[in-house]
């Protein structure tokens, strides 16, 4: 494909719940944290909110937790999840194939988490998948709260590429507005965590129910969001 045919010079994705369904072993660890600190466990249905936040925002607004408890719940998370449970995913059907067409066709690739970035470079390299992103930017250990903006910008200039010429792709309402911040447009994928509702909410720019969908909208452009149609 010829670049000049392209609109985005890069790709942002969100990683857990767009590049990777990594929720069992998010799941595991925070249900661990959860028995130390006398908190009852949580099955996969009511645990979907937990997904997205960084831990500190979850382990208080949805489960409750002081800050003193929601510090401690994220080190024994962490413990946890470095010990194994933060390789119990699966790669999103389809993704593995728009990574490689999109570095085929010129297209920039990045990561941008509010995962830390140890455990993301640590996970993308186990599953083989680290080669295919100029930049995986995260947070570091210490980093409690902030928005997902300065991480989205860190990927693009990591990638060199002007934010006006970047795409977000997220599954939750923090990567649409951590995109709006910036001035970049939004997709956001229906097979991840968030829901329609939510992201229609965000004012997401574009939806895509498939990998194969988003393709079209990062590649061929074909918009499934037609009422909010980038020039």
């Amino acid at each position: 494909m010829n670049n000049s045919a392209l609109k985005f010079d890069a790709v942002i994705f969100d990683n857990d719940g767009t590049v990777l369904d990594a929720a069992p072993g998010i799941l595991a660890s925070a249900n661990a944290a959860f028995a130390e600190l006398g908190y009852p466990a949580m099955e996969m249905a009511r645990f979907m909110p937990f997904l997205g936040p960084p831990l500190q925002d979850s382990f208080t607004q949805f489960a409750g937790m002081s800050a003193q408890e929601a510090e401690r719940a994220i080190a024994i998370y962490r413990r946890e999840y470095n010990a194994g449970n933060c390789f119990v995913l699966e790669v999103y059907d389809g993704m593995e194939a728009l990574l490689r067409k999109l570095r085929a066709a010129g297209v920039k690739t990045a990561i941008a988490s509010s995962k830390p970035t140890v455990f993301l470079e640590k996970i993308l390299s186990g599953i083989g998948l680290r080669e295919l992103f100029d930049a995986v930017c995260g947070v570091a250990l210490n980093r409690l709260h902030g928005g997902k903006d300065d991480i989205i910008a860190e990927a693009a200039r990591q990638c060199g590429v002007p934010l006006e010429r970047c795409l977000m792709v997220g599954d939750r309402r923090f990567d649409v507005e951590g995109a709006h911040a910036l001035g970049i447009p939004c997709v956001g994928v229906l097979y991840g965590y968030g829901s329609r509702e939510e992201l229609e909410a965000a004012g997401v720019d574009f939806l895509a129910e498939t990998c194969e969908a988003l393709e079209g909208i990062c590649l061929k452009n074909t918009l499934t969001f037609p009422h909010n149609v980038l020039k």
